[in-house]
């Protein structure tokens, strides 16, 4: 779903979409200089299609930098930049938890979801 929700969201102009397989120490960079980022992730627990979670930034570095939570990249973006950007968390509903291709009719349906929230919240932000 990754993929398909960052192409759909590029198309928007007045943000950036990247999609990552897994956050790493290079992401506090790449947010520094953003107003406000939202992190997308699939849930197993989100009862909701979608949900837009605050984030507040944590110093949770652990014994590999290879995959950050987004907490622990805004934590590294204050401590290296001084900066931390407004951050969400974008936890949309998941269902099947195998490696396949295609999303499925509940994953669709999530999808729009966590679009048509994503713009809701762009709209209020830029007011």
């Amino acid at each position: 779903m990754g993929p398909r929700l960052a192409e759909a969201l590029e198309g928007e102009g007045r943000i950036r979409a990247e999609f990552r397989y897994q956050l790493g120490v290079e992401d506090a960079l790449a947010v520094r200089d953003c107003d406000v980022v939202v992190f997308a992730d699939a849930s197993r627990t989100e009862e909701a299609p979608a949900s837009l979670i605050p984030i507040e930034p944590e110093a949770a570095l652990t014994f590999t930098t290879h995959a950050l939570a987004p907490a622990a990249v805004l934590g590294l973006c204050r401590e290296l930049y001084g900066r931390t950007p407004r951050a969400y968390l974008l936890a949309v509903r998941g269902y099947d938890w195998e490696v396949g291709e295609g999303l499925s009719e509940g994953a669709e349906r999530n999808l729009a979801a966590s679009l048509a929230l994503v713009e809701e919240f762009l709209s209020k932000i830029s007011e």
